[in-house]
């Protein structure tokens, strides 16, 4: 190897290490990283539940209760999986009026809409006594938290993003999100239109139009 191709290498060595001294140590993979991976949004399972107690004085759920039942079920249809889980008490002088308690709100919830089917039942051991728990597994968006002030204004020179660059987003993402058990799968689809969807295809076999039909009176303005 001649002096001269020694002396290139040398050459191209010292500008190597040159731009590798000049190189940004925040320019990394944190840089690089999307919102999601900086302030990532965590889904945990979480039991949601009620308790009605047991009152043997009573002939049957007061109307405070069927009321709580309603709103309930109504979380329940919003963001519920899996069945409600009506858990009874066992043991104590009150079982018979624990398990007629049972009955009624399996009643109760049946008349909101929740089918038998999607109850399922449970017992605990009770002492002198005890209430009736009612619950369901929904899910929870835990958001990362914000106020990472440390190394902002050595970043803003630097023109680099703030370490709280999009966790405001996120966290109103994670509070607006009406299921979080979406962020994990997708929701299940409804039930298709069978009739409509007949309607559609024997029009579009005869030629038809099968888009809807517009109002020839209808005016659109660009203003």
């Amino acid at each position: 190897m001649t002096n001269r191709s020694l002396l290139l290498l040398a050459a191209g060595a010292v500008a190597l290490g040159s731009l590798g001294a000049c190189t940004p140590k925040f320019n990394g993979p944190l840089e690089a990283a999307d919102l999601e991976e900086r302030h990532p949004i965590t889904v945990d399972q979480q039991t949601i539940s009620m308790t009605v107690a047991v009152d043997p004085s009573l002939a049957e759920l007061s109307n405070i209760d069927r009321s709580r039942l309603n709103a309930f079920a109504d979380t329940y249809f919003a963001r519920g999986h899996g069945p409600v889980t009506i858990t009874a008490p066992a043991g104590s002088r009150n079982d018979l009026y624990a398990q007629e308690t049972v009955a009624e709100i399996r009643e109760a919830l049946h008349a909101t809409g929740v089918d038998y089917t999607a109850m399922t039942g449970a017992t605990y051991r009770a002492g002198a006594g005890g209430d009736i728990i009612v619950s369901y597994t929904g899910y929870v968006a835990s958001p990362s938290t914000c106020g990472l002030w440390d190394d902002e204004f050595e970043l803003r020179s630097r023109n680099l993003k703030s370490k709280n660059f999009g966790c405001a987003q996120q966290n109103n993402l994670a509070a607006m999100i009406a299921d979080p058990r979406d962020l994990v799968a997708p929701g299940d689809l409804a039930p298709t239109d069978s009739a409509r969807q007949s309607v559609v295809r024997d029009g579009f076999v005869a030629g038809e139009a099968t888009s809807s039909q517009r109002d020839p009176n209808t005016q659109v303005s660009s203003q």
